[in-house]
């Protein structure tokens, strides 16, 4: 037995994740309270609380996501905005369920992001990038559900970054097979950089 207000197992020992039982509208999820310390995602109908991230994960983000502001202009010619670990909010009519995940990053439009600031609500557009880093925590089967939910949603291009393989994988709507990057390669697509400078930020 779980107790999913602390977060802990029968015998105190820390999760590695929970899964509220049941399909839950985007709407329902909104009324619910927050759970403090945990990640909160509406995941297909189903509300997912993983644990807050170690310090690692939030130094890849950074670079990450300096990496990306530095490129925007050459990434297309409307102006883009980058979102940091804020909800998506969108509905999958294949499946008829809602979801909120909350992406590390995601590239969005300008306008998109304006009127979400405006509104005071989730993001609602479609991403032309999302970046996932890989928790120790995550699991397999979760992370793939996701990247293929945010491909089935027009997600150009999904990027997993595994911080503890120093592992980059690049998914894309246009095929099944998933592009590796590792130590001394170049990324060149949906952005550029290299993974060790990407990685060097754990260097310390």
């Amino acid at each position: 037995m779980r107790d999913r207000t602390l977060g802990l197992r029968a015998d105190n020992k820390p999760m590695a994740s929970v899964t509220a039982p049941g399909v839950m509208t985007a709407d329902e999820y909104e009324r619910l309270d927050e759970v403090l310390g945990f990640r909160d995602e509406l995941i297909e109908g189903e509300r997912v609380l993983s644990p807050n991230a170690v310090f690692p994960h939030a130094a890849i983000i950074k670079q990450l996501e300096k990496v990306l502001e530095n490129q925007l202009p050459h990434l297309s010619s409307e102006p883009l905005y980058v979102a940091r670990e804020t909800g998506w909010r969108f509905h999958n009519p294949a499946s008829g369920t809602d979801s909120i995940p909350g992406p590390d990053l995601m590239v969005i439009r300008d306008d998109d992001a304006r009127r979400a600031i405006k509104n005071r609500r989730w993001f609602e557009g479609v991403p032309l990038l999302v970046i996932e880093v890989i928790s120790p925590s995550d699991r397999k089967a979760r992370r793939l559900q996701k990247v293929g939910l945010y491909l089935d949603m027009g997600v150009p291009h999904v990027v997993e970054v595994d911080y503890k393989k120093r592992l980059i994988l690049v998914h894309t709507a246009e095929t099944d097979s998933v592009a590796l990057y590792q130590k001394g390669d170049e990324l060149s697509v949906p952005f550029r950089a290299a993974v060790d400078e990407i990685f060097a930020v754990l260097d310390c």
